[in-house]
């Protein structure tokens, strides 16, 4: 069975690495998630105005966000604790199995979190569900 360092879905893996074309290095999913938000905030950084329909679009898709982490942090968390035997891990800073039990903890502290973004922006979403708006065009 192959590791998970080397499997791909959508032509990207966990991290990054080697391109279709062998040197090219091709972003990691993580990666475009968070550049994702990244660009977000940046777009929203200039003061623009945020009609509803636009946001209700936007919330739709960051609402799955929250409601897809649970998952994947938890079979991230499973996985790690997986690879105890299946790796040579070693931890210079403690116990190996204490640090494991500490990491998969915090994980599903998030993927809790994550269950409660995602119901909040579902919220939020549902609040403006009824708004519309008028270009400037269609008000003359």
């Amino acid at each position: 069975m192959g590791g998970i360092e080397n499997a791909v879905h959508g032509g990207r893996g966990l991290r990054a690495g080697e391109g279709p074309q062998g040197g090219d290095v091709e972003a990691g999913w993580p990666e475009v998630a968070y550049e994702s938000i990244r660009a977000i905030n940046h777009l929203t950084s200039y003061g623009y105005a945020v009609p509803a329909p636009v946001l209700y679009d936007v919330l739709g898709n960051l609402q799955g966000v929250g409601y897809l982490l649970p998952q994947a942090l938890t079979q991230l968390g499973e996985g790690l604790e997986k690879s105890l035997a299946e790796y040579d891990v070693y931890d210079t800073a403690g116990d190996l199995h204490e640090s494991v039990d500490v990491a998969r903890g915090h994980l599903l502290t998030a993927a809790d979190a994550a269950r409660t973004l995602g119901a909040a922006l579902e919220a939020a979403q549902s609040a403006i569900a009824g708004q519309g708006y008028r270009t400037e065009e269609e008000h003359q």
